[in-house]
This record gives C-alpha cells, structure tokens and sequence, in this order.
C-alpha cells in the first residue's frame, strides 16, 4: 500500500492531544500497515520495526498538517505515539499563544 493509493480527504483540526493522538497513532498504523488498534500509544516505535522511510513519511505528514516544522529524527527523539503527541501538542500551545 502506498501513499498515492490511499484516499484523502480534507484534514479536521488537530489541535488537542486526544485529537492529535488519533491522528498520530493512524498515520503510523498506516505506514506500519497495521491497524491502528494494534499501535499502543506508549510502546517504542521501534518495537513496531518502525523503519526510517516510514519515520520521515510520518514527520513529513506532521509537518503538512500542522505547519509546524519538526526535526526527521522526531520518532527518535519521542519513541511512542503519546510522546510525540504531548511534544507536538506543547509545540503548538506555544504557537497559538504568540498569536
């Protein structure tokens, strides 16, 4: 399964870490072709065998849906799905309270 072959559609907001957390823990079933009830939000990626393709995909997908930009090692630095979901959550509470 590709990227091109999945079906897009008009992204909902993303802004609270519940949300945000969905999002996160889809977005990495898909690219781990699993479903998404079998990615723990606390376990390691890399229990998953998260592979560095799939690392960049997920932080390229963060980054045109969040337009926030985020380092490629994101799923290094923050191994789980909760974790990259509270740093980008804090990231974006930051942002919205500069505007």
């Amino acid at each position: 399964m590709s990227i091109a072959s999945e079906t897009r559609t008009a992204p909902a907001p993303v802004t609270g870490s519940p949300d945000l957390e969905t999002w996160l823990t889809e977005r990495v079933a898909f690219h781990l072709q699993r479903a998404p009830e079998e990615i723990d939000p606390d376990t390691p990626l890399a229990d998953y065998g998260i592979d560095s393709v799939a690392a960049i995909s997920v932080c390229g997908e963060i980054e045109e849906r969040l337009r926030l930009a985020v380092a490629p090692t994101i799923a290094y630095d923050y191994p789980t799905v909760h974790a990259i979901g509270d740093h980008l959550a804090e990231r974006l509470a930051a942002r919205e309270g500069r505007s």
